[in-house]
């Protein structure tokens, strides 16, 4: 089966995403023994996450707003970034995207330097300090309902993540129970902020103080956006503080009246239905509900003290926004690492006719990356190290493959340079004025043409296994090749080139064995400097997931073909082989897999080019594997050999 979103927290956004963009990549148990496995942060996820709610934040504000993740102290909108909960996963990805569009609407609608003003006005002006934060705290609330307004009204399309939100701050069972049963009915500023902040809510009781509906009246949610700005915000926040302040019994009053105001609140109790309804299992189970002698329900201790709870959070979100999991610096380090290398989470191994590998959840993940320094250093690649003792060794393999590159560009140049073929005393074509002169002697074959032989733009994609198979002098031939390829197209004008290598992860950072691909080169955005300064990092690891990694991004291959003469180059030693626990990818169900993914190319106008790397125990099966997947395109040269890979690659490139 196939994996789907079933949580109620990613409703709005299934049905855009992927099944596997931001599920988790941590196997619930190790691949060896059936025993939990202690599972840590899906980086590759958050990072999905960030560039998805910053997509979000950009298209719906228009303004590059940075989004990040806070890695120390509680989270807060600073009036210039919007920062994440280092905990967001599929359950909240709804409510974690409309947070993050009301803290970017923050930034783009209030105006901070106002709030700061009218605060230290108020305080100028020898105002408690009690009543300033009070008055902050309505202000932030109504500023909260204007920006929300903006946001509805500019992005509709992204009402679903608001709701999200809402239900999960300000319109919980708790909540609702509060709300329903009457608890704030006592007349005290606190009680009369409680029903304020939740005038959102269906299950509001404009009746339960004296008053409210008064206030409600005066925010006129329905007519929020007549608010154009910050300071009226203000302005209205004072009256309706004031108007709550002139609303409290004295201390007098509130002794003399106690119990006829509690009885008085008795009829309007019974008419709300304060039945308990709505909190479900998680607050009622073994809570039921009681009457009290005058008739008003009774709520157990941990009933109040969850709804004491939910309201603490509702004032905590609209005074300093939500508490939020912050990222150990290690994780925070991995993300960011993942987020600059464009980490990418893909499916494949979808089974098709005649296939017999064994695949029970039809898909498994493939992981892509760009080849980055920060990445190497967090340790997210399988096939990278920085090594002090690798440099030399390496390096020495990375300056021979420049060299061979310089020879090789001088042999392929024969593409950059356009040849013209004249043809004179034709019956047709254009007058030859040289030839003017014979018409006087009965000559009328006095025409000429010109045929001009020019080449398209061309793109090579160069994909490498790096394999535990491939290690030692078959990587090194594999490099060796592929950087004067690389070198070599990098003299050629209209051909770019781009090296990819595939491997597994390993179970240390990523929880199981995936495919992963490394897209270590493009020169579409990188020089030959980064092939220079960084590929003697690089070094083979893992098994060979051969078709899966094509499939995964075959896409961007086809993509990368669009208007261009294509070309896709493979090294490899033959047989595709991986396995995990939702994968078995072995003998000729592999074969054929690969083998579908190369004819996909060729469909595709792609001409494919692969070189067989072998080894001193390279055997005949495996030959014969490489012919099965690759066919005529199968290459059994020495791919160190200038002339030999020149003849192939201009064979290929100057076919017509």
């Amino acid at each position: 089966m196939s994996y789907k979103f079933t949580d109620k927290g990613s409703k709005y956004s299934s049905f855009w995403r992927s099944s596997f963009d931001t599920k988790s990549i941590f196997d619930d148990f190790d691949s060896s023994e059936d025993k939990p496995k202690k599972k840590g942060k899906d980086v590759i996820a958050l990072a999905a996450h960030r560039r998805a709610i910053a997509n979000f934040v950009r298209i719906c504000t228009s303004k590059d707003i940075p989004v990040r993740f806070t890695s120390k102290g509680d989270s807060y909108t600073d009036g210039k970034s919007v920062v994440l909960s280092g905990s967001v996963n599929d359950k909240n990805f709804d409510s974690t995207v409309g947070l993050a569009l009301h803290e970017a609407s923050h930034i783009v609608k209030t105006d901070f330097d106002s709030l700061k003003s009218f605060l230290n006005q108020m305080r100028y002006d020898n105002i408690p300090n009690e009543d300033i934060m009070n008055i902050k705290s309505i202000a932030n609330y109504i500023e909260d309902r204007r920006i929300d307004f903006y946001m509805y009204s500019s992005a509709p399309g992204y009402m679903g993540y608001y709701d999200a939100m809402y239900d999960k701050y300000f319109h919980s069972n708790h909540i609702n129970k509060a709300l329903k049963t009457n608890v704030w009915d006592e007349q005290t500023y606190e009680h009369y902020m409680n029903h304020m902040i939740n005038f959102t809510n269906i299950n509001r009781n404009l009746d339960c103080l004296p008053g409210l509906r008064e206030i409600y009246k005066m925010i006129d949610m329905r007519n929020i956006s007549r608010l154009s700005d910050t300071s009226e915000v203000f302005e209205l926040a004072k009256k309706i503080h004031e108007f709550i302040m002139n609303l409290l019994p004295t201390q007098d009053a509130s002794q003399d009246g106690e119990g006829e105001d509690s009885e008085g609140q008795e009829g309007d109790d019974d008419s709300q239905g304060g039945s308990g309804d709505g909190d479900g299992s998680e607050v009622d189970s073994g809570d039921k509900e009681m009457k009290a002698d005058d008739g008003k329900p009774e709520l157990s201790d941990r009933q109040e003290q969850m709804i004491e709870n939910a309201v603490k959070k509702q004032k905590e979100f609209i005074n300093d926004g939500p508490r939020k999991t912050k990222l150990t610096k290690k994780d925070a380090k991995a993300v960011n690492a993942m987020d600059k290398s464009e980490a990418k989470i893909h499916e494949a191994g979808e089974k098709f006719e005649g296939s017999s590998y064994y695949n029970k959840n039809d898909i498994t993940r493939v992981i892509e990356m760009d080849f980055t320094k920060t990445s190497v250093e967090a340790g997210l690649i399988p096939c990278a190290m920085q090594s002090s003792w690798n440099i030399e060794r390496k390096q020495a393999v990375i300056n021979k493959g420049l060299q061979m590159g310089t020879i090789l560009g001088k042999k392929l140049k024969i593409r950059n340079e356009d040849t013209t073929l004249k043809s004179t005393r034709r019956d047709t074509g254009r007058i030859d004025r040289r030839l003017i002169a014979e018409l006087g002697f009965g000559n009328d074959r006095v025409f000429s043409n010109t045929f001009k032989t020019s080449f398209a733009d061309a793109f090579i994609h160069i994909s490498i296994d790096v394999s535990g198979s491939m290690s030692g002098d078959k990587f090194n031939q594999a490099m060796v090749s592929a950087v004067a390829v690389a070198k070599a197209c990098s003299m050629i004008e209209g051909i770019g080139v781009k090296i990819s290598l595939r491997t597994t992860t390993d179970e240390y950072r990523y929880g199981q064995y995936l495919p992963f691909i490394l897209n270590a080169y493009d020169s579409r955005k990188d020089s030959i400097q980064k092939i220079k300064s960084m590929f003697y990092m690089l070094h083979s690891a893992g098994t060979t997931p051969e078709g899966l990694c094509f499939e995964a991004v075959m896409k961007s291959i086809i993509s990368d073909s669009k208007g261009k003469d294509s070309y896709f180059v493979n090294y490899s030693d033959g047989m595709p082989m991986f396995g995990n626990n939702d994968i078995e990818y072995y003998h000729d169900g592999a074969l054929k897999h690969t083998k579908s993914q190369v004819d996909t190319m060729k469909k595709n106008g792609i001409k494919v080019l692969s070189y067989f790397i072998a080894g001193s125990y390279s055997d005949e099966r495996e030959s014969n594997d490489f012919k099965k997947m690759y066919g005529a395109d199968a290459q059994f040269i020495n791919v160190q050999n200038v002339s030999a890979i020149a003849r192939t690659i201009n064979k290929k490139m100057l076919a017509q």
